[in-house]
């Protein structure tokens, strides 16, 4: 069997699916139809089911995104290439978090490496501070060129057909009915969103984004240079100063992707790396982790004091990062992770009591519960894995489609800074990826990530286990423990009799996660990857 670049919307066409409600019964089609490819397929480089066996993991917030990696991985992609496909779909399919006017970071580990890299195309605040400048694109660029193998030009085919026809996910008619019918004032807003009857779009409702699949094919067919240089970058330009966002063609020549060196916190037989500032994110889960783990208090703690403990080392966390993100903290990054500042943020944690926290810099810290950001994991059979955090820095961005291209620009980064932060864990001895994951969902997002990773890789619970863990969380302002509805009431209990303040609250986070206990390249049938049980993405693993 020979697919080629067939694409989502094409092979509904083919398997006779032309109405949205068999969308996900197409999906499983397709996903049968690749896994079918195998036994008797052709080897050519690039063909769907030209890697017979374990071919890599993906995971992400859109189905329809996981798929398009899922044809990169078994067409002989690395995970590189599988996320830009990932990348570009969500950018369609997730607009209000992932969109082509926003940025992101990415950790990457390559076989072989010592260690991960970080790769930073943050939304940077433009000069007048009234939108952030796209990223994205230029980062997905720099990814394939480095750590890709197939064409660049194979990778976008999926995005541009959903661009020009599907229907609208739950994950983002989540973020329709949150942001609500404001959205609708801007006129191009309102003809993609809106509904006939002036509401706005609902799950399964149709979705046709002209312009946008436009855009995509430019930049598939001209490259990611054509975004930032050319006629493509004229017509955003102008664009956004039509509708009054000074965006100029040098401003976007100058957009650039950097790598840099990962955060390290050591655990055990295993390091683990988080992305740095301006990815404040990184930081604070880094620390909290660090927090945690030194003296060996969380493996040492016993049940009952464990969600008691996460809370206040979760809040002093968020306190510290009040006072280094306004101190522009990040140039001291390595010195907020050391014995001797950890030890002191612990001063004064009672096993049995809660303690009081300092509440201006913990309310400078959990600035920004919208942040408009989504996450994707990927890995290959050779060991590649990618760890990426994409952001409009709030929901839909500026809220104006930039006219005659589909983009929507991030809006300026908080103050308090960008709470991104991808997660991986290596295992030096291996040469093995152990764990990559991310997170989203506001400040949540931190303790939900570490709290994953801590119950996976020190307790040894399986990541399904993890994942559906009741979760809670204090960020420190105000200092009150939200846990999620139906936590155990002991555990509610618990935390009332030690003198926290309890709310109970709806969905605190959403991980995307990779867990392989054995080590990936070698041992790839010991992995696992899971999209979080609160949210409507999809996990894969093929060929394993």
């Amino acid at each position: 069997m020979r697919l080629v670049n067939v694409g989502f919307r094409g092979f509904m066409a083919k398997a006779g699916c032309r109405e949205r409600s068999c969308q996900w019964l197409c999906a499983a089609l397709l996903a049968l139809a690749v896994g079918g490819c195998q036994g008797g397929a052709s080897k050519d480089p690039g063909v769907i089911g030209s890697i017979e066996g374990f071919a890599g993991a993906a995971v992400a917030d859109d189905p329809r995104a996981v798929v398009a990696a899922r044809d990169v991985l078994v067409a002989g992609g690395s995970a590189a290439d599988a996320a830009v496909a990932i990348y570009f779909t969500l950018a369609v399919t997730l607009p209000s978090s992932a969109g082509l006017g926003g940025g992101g970071v990415c950790l990457v580990h390559e076989p072989g490496a010592e260690r991960p890299i970080a790769l930073d195309f943050l939304p940077r605040a433009a000069a007048d501070g009234s939108f952030g400048l796209p990223g994205n694109v230029r980062g997905m660029a720099v990814l394939q060129s480095k750590y890709g193998r197939l064409k660049w030009s194979q990778l976008l085919g999926p995005a541009e057909d959903l661009a020009r026809g599907s229907s609208t996910s739950r994950a983002l008619a989540h973020d329709l009915a949150t942001v609500g019918t404001a959205l609708l004032d801007d006129a191009e807003m309102g003809r993609i969103y809106g509904r006939a009857d002036g509401s706005i779009a609902d799950a399964g409702d149709g979705l046709q984004q002209l312009d946008l699949a436009a855009t995509i094919s430019q930049i598939q067919r001209d490259g990611a240079g054509a975004f930032y240089g050319g006629p493509l970058s004229l017509r955003l330009a102008s664009g956004a100063q039509s509708i009054g966002l000074p965006l100029e063609g040098g401003v976007l020549r100058a957009v650039q992707a950097q790598t840099v060196d990962a955060l390290t916190v050591n655990v055990g037989e295993r390091a683990a790396y988080f992305a740095p500032p301006p990815a404040d994110g990184g930081l604070l889960r880094a620390e909290l982790l660090a927090l945690l783990l030194q003296g060996g208090v969380y493996a040492a703690a016993a049940d009952p004091e464990r969600p008691h403990l996460l809370v206040e080392a979760t809040k002093r966390a968020f306190a510290d990062h009040g006072s280094w993100s306004q101190a522009g903290g990040g140039a001291a990054a390595a010195a907020l992770l050391v014995p001797g500042h950890l030890q002191s943020l612990m001063q004064g944690y009672n096993p049995g009591a809660a303690s009081a926290i300092d509440a201006p810099a913990a309310a400078a810290a959990s600035e920004g519960e919208d942040p408009g950001s989504s996450g994707f994991v990927v890995a290959d059979r050779d060991g590649l894995a990618v760890a990426c955090e994409v952001t409009m820095n709030r929901l839909f961005g500026v809220r104006r489609v930039v006219p005659g291209t589909g983009v929507v620009l991030a809006a300026p980064p908080a103050q308090s800074g960008m709470p991104l932060g991808p997660m991986m864990a290596v295992s030096p001895q291996r040469e093995s990826v152990d764990f990559a994951a991310t997170a989203s969902g506001g400040s949540a997002g931190a303790s939900a990530l570490v709290s994953v990773f801590l119950d996976s890789a020190l307790r040894g619970r399986s990541l399904d286990d993890a994942l559906a863990a009741k979760r809670v969380h204090d960020s420190g302002e105000p200092d009150t423990v939200l846990y999620e509805e139906g936590t155990e009431e002991a555990v509610v209990a618990g935390l009332s009799q030690r003198g926290h303040a309890v709310q109970p609250s709806g969905p605190l986070g959403q991980v995307n996660a990779l867990w392989c206990p054995d080590g990936l390249p070698n041992h790839p049938g010991s992995c696992q990857a899971r999209n979080d049980p609160r949210a409507t993405g999809l996990a894969v693993i093929q060929g394993n």
